[in-house]
């Protein structure tokens, strides 16, 4: 094929850069569009209004196994071990284990406290309290007293 002439070679290389710049455009005004949508989505994000949380119910479980000695060694006799909760929300303790358990305020080295206790809660059941004061709750099993969580109102 017959070599182009100077003036062709330059209006080609003219009309790919006026694409280049084309293209380049319809990059930035897409982008350009999706961050004024980021910023709309922000903006509405933060105007709307939520109306405050009622009060809550938290789970922790008494998993298996706790009937036996050594979830103490890790902290997992009652999962999560320790719970913060907002005042007036409930703590629904679900026993998994196949032997029955308590969830008693206080601990081995103090004693009871009264504040709750749930008596006997068979395999399978569950005990609920609500926490009506703030304040740091332990608690334990009677029991198998090397079970033991924290309950944090606040």
């Amino acid at each position: 094929p017959p070599a182009a002439a100077p003036d062709e070679v330059m209006m080609q290389e003219d009309q790919a850069m006026a694409g280049d710049a084309m293209m380049a455009e319809d990059v930035m005004m897409a982008e350009d569009a999706m961050m004024a949508e980021d910023a709309m989505m922000a903006e509405d994000a933060m105007q709307t209004t939520t109306e405050p949380e009622g009060p809550r119910t938290h789970t922790v479980e008494i998993p298996a196994g706790t009937a036996v000695q050594g979830c103490e060694v890790d902290d997992t006799c009652y999962l999560p071990p320790a719970i913060s909760v907002a005042v007036g929300d409930t703590v629904t303790w679900d026993n998994v284990d196949t032997a029955a358990h308590t969830v008693t305020a206080g601990s081995l080295s103090t004693g009871t406290t009264g504040e709750f206790d749930s008596s006997l809660v068979p395999a399978g059941a569950a005990y609920s309290f609500t926490f009506e004061e703030a304040g740091k709750y332990d608690y334990f099993c009677i029991v198998h007293p090397w079970m033991a969580g924290t309950v944090t109102a606040g």
